[in-house]
């Protein structure tokens, strides 16, 4: 009998690590349309690199990058994705180079979400400075700067067309510290586009008009354990649950998990994005 429990807790074991192992393995894994895999000879369609974290990553969440790929693919375009898990702008800013060697003609950045999530505890901090190698404690003042001199940049060293979206909804807790905090950060991203002469895309007022209209009886505050959103993406890759499925599960409006965005909310990029481009 105790041989048997014991066989049977280190299967469970086993199993338990080679999911949780096979769980990293797939949302780590950056996207096959990454900017070191691009190849410029052959390809006459108009390059559109997008740069962020995990909102353009995808593999955390609904890809929106992917999305614009199957609407605009054939009127011409190739996209790029140049975003990573757990991105900072100051991450940003010193990977850069990745977009700038691809001679994009559109340029598209959501970066700040990871600058705002670092701020939340002390644990989140030190968690983003080790696994982000970060040279200072995050402050919205260090995003503001990162922020001109990313967008400076990108100006200077290509000549494509620019556009930042300000960033979506942290939480659907209007009262909550990180809620406030994602809407003052994208008021800073307004101004600094504007002085860089940058398409600014409204898609935190878009999500904000979308709440008062929608009204959750729930209001779900911040996931503030950046391991929490581990959960998600088990259920996903390893129960084979969809991302909308886990959102509904959830009792949430715009995301999965409080921060990475549902189908509801990455059609809200991908209008931003598709008019910014046709108009364009």
């Amino acid at each position: 009998m105790k041989k048997r429990s014991k066989w049977l807790l280190g299967a469970f074991g086993t199993l338990a690590i080679t999911s949780a192992g096979y769980t990293i393995y797939r949302f780590s894994r950056r996207p096959k349309n990454r900017a070191d895999r691009f190849k410029e000879e052959g390809n006459y369609k108009k390059i559109v690199a997008c740069l962020g974290d995990s909102h353009t990553q995808g593999t955390m969440a609904h890809n929106f990058v992917d999305d614009l790929a199957k609407e605009l693919g054939s009127e011409g375009y190739e996209f790029i994705n140049a975003g990573v898990n757990g991105d900072l702008v100051y991450n940003a800013l010193h990977r850069m180079g990745e977009v700038i060697d691809t001679h994009p003609d559109y340029i598209i950045i959501l970066i700040g979400t990871n600058d705002i999530l670092a701020r939340l505890s002390k644990s989140n901090e030190i968690h983003f400075e080790l696994k982000k190698h970060l040279p200072q404690k995050p402050t919205e003042d260090w995003f503001i700067r990162n922020l001109n001199q990313l967008l400076w940049e990108l100006r200077q060293r290509t000549e494509a067309k620019i556009a930042i979206l300000s960033l979506p909804l942290i939480s659907e807790d209007e009262n909550s510290v990180a809620f406030k905090t994602a809407v003052a950060y994208s008021h800073d991203i307004y101004k600094v586009a504007k002085i860089h002469g940058v398409t600014y895309l409204p898609l935190n007022e878009c999500q904000l008009n979308y709440l008062q209209k929608s009204r959750p009886e729930t209001k779900r505050s911040v996931v503030r354990s950046p391991f929490a959103y581990f959960m998600p993406s088990f259920k996903h890759y390893v129960l084979r649950k969809s991302w909308e499925d886990i959102s509904n599960d959830a009792g949430l409006q715009l995301t999965i998990d409080t921060v990475h965005q549902n189908k509801v909310a990455t059609a809200m990029i991908v209008k931003l994005v598709r008019s910014f481009l046709q108009t364009e």
